[in-house]
Order: C-alpha cells, then sequence, then structure tokens
C-alpha cells in the first residue's frame, strides 16, 4: 500500500531537476546534463566577493562581512532554476541548493565555528506575494545539513526598494541605505553569523545586512549565496 501511495504521488508530483525542472528519478535532485554543466565558480577565488581572480571586481573593498562565497555564477542552467525557485513556486529546489551551499561552507569557511544561520529579509507585502521567502527555506536547509542553529526572522526589511540588479552601479548602495534592522538587538551579540542569499548582485544587499548585524554587536557575519553575477568591467 505505501508503494502504491507513492507511485500515486510521485505520478502526481513528479521529482524535478532543480536546474532545467525535467522530470527525474524520485531519488535524485539534479539531472545528469545539468549536473556535469553547471557554471561553478572555481579556480582561484577571491575571498571577499566569491568571484574568481579573473572576475574579481571588489579590489579587497571594504565591507562589514568578512567573506563571501557561491558555488556557482548566474547564468544559463542555474538562472532558469533560480527563476523557477522564486517565481514559480517550485520551493523544493532549496534542497539542491543547500546541498551545493553546504559544500560551500565546508570548503570556503573551513575552521570558522559559527553560532547561527539566518537569511536575507522580504518586507511583509513581498512575502505575502510570493508565498513564502526564498532565503529564509535556503538557510532552514542549510541548517539541516551543517546542523548550525537556525535563527529566522533576526534581520527585517523595513520597505521596499528598486530591485539592485536593474540600477547603476553608483546607485546600488543608496538604494538600501536604512532599509533593514535587527529584530532582536540582543541575539547577534558577540556572535558569528553565516548569512544566506539567492542571488548576489554587488554584494550591497548582504553588506547593509551585515552592517546592522555589525551594529548590534556581532562579532563578524560570513555570507553565503546560492549564485553570484559576474562582473562586466568595462561597466561602472
Amino acid at each position: 500500500m505505501i508503494y502504491f501511495l507513492k507511485g500515486i504521488i510521485s505520478s502526481l508530483f513528479p521529482q524535478r531537476c532543480a536546474y532545467c525542472a525535467k522530470v527525474i528519478p524520485s531519488d535524485t535532485l539534479v539531472c545528469g546534463e545539468c549536473k556535469n554543466n553547471l557554471p561553478r565558480v572555481e579556480g582561484v577565488i577571491c575571498p571577499k566577493c566569491g568571484r574568481e581572480k579573473d572576475n574579481c571586481s571588489c579590489k579587497g573593498a571594504e565591507t562589514y562581512y568578512t567573506s563571501l562565497a557561491a558555488p556557482f555564477y548566474y547564468s544559463e542552467r542555474v538562472r532558469s532554476g533560480l527563476h523557477y525557485f522564486k517565481f514559480r513556486k517550485y520551493s523544493q529546489n532549496a534542497e539542491a541548493y543547500a546541498a551545493e551551499l553546504s559544500a560551500t561552507v565546508s570548503k570556503r569557511f573551513k575552521g570558522v565555528e559559527f553560532d547561527f544561520i539566518t537569511e536575507v529579509p522580504m518586507t511583509r507585502k513581498s512575502l505575502k506575494k510570493r508565498g513564502y521567502n526564498q532565503c529564509a527555506l535556503l538557510a532552514e536547509k542549510l541548517s539541516e545539513k551543517t546542523g548550525i542553529e537556525y535563527k529566522s526572522n533576526i534581520l527585517k526589511k523595513l520597505y521596499e526598494t528598486e530591485k539592485q540588479h536593474t540600477l547603476s552601479f553608483y546607485l546600488r548602495r543608496g538604494n538600501l541605505t536604512g532599509v533593514f534592522d535587527v529584530s532582536d538587538k540582543m541575539t547577534a551579540e558577540g556572535k558569528t553569523v553565516l548569512l544566506v542569499d539567492d542571488i548576489s548582485t554587488s554584494g550591497e544587499t548582504l553588506n547593509e545586512c551585515a552592517k546592522m548585524l555589525w551594529l548590534n554587536g556581532a562579532k563578524e557575519t560570513y555570507c553565503v549565496s546560492v549564485a553570484l553575477t559576474k562582473h562586466d568591467k568595462t561597466k561602472k
């Protein structure tokens, strides 16, 4: 009876690849084609912005977070998968992405003892419209895989802003000034925090969140994102 019910569920809600949405076996998270063709961040990597050295444009600039890391660039199959995840309610994709995030944290932040994991917040309006905070899903799944405590809603977003990717280089930082706050002023004090995002364009969202954690006593903030945008160094 159990196998029969599983068969019914699988036929009604088939497992899909977290990147291309193709139907795959129920015991897998990604299809073979995508697994071998994902735009990974590899080679010599900048510890500050998380990109390969030849794509780094941060030049070691000061940030409120200590380091940023990501398994992928935001292009090709990863772009498609994250679009499904964010806008078409493919919340199950969080499992595959969290596995990648866990491997990245283990490799890039080896030896760091985190006190808790939390997520980049959304406004109540955006949360109501989407139905879930995709970054919170990632943080929760990452907590399950790493054993690091997950604390939700540590940060809050006070009002809506223009999307970072739509703005010029010079407008991105000012767009987020004063947007975030910490819900509990004592939670971050003396803590080493792992902050989770889905896509990082310029790092400004993560930096503003890290700033608020720092202003409320956080010892250090490390950031991990599923994907980073590649920087075109010919544009400012």
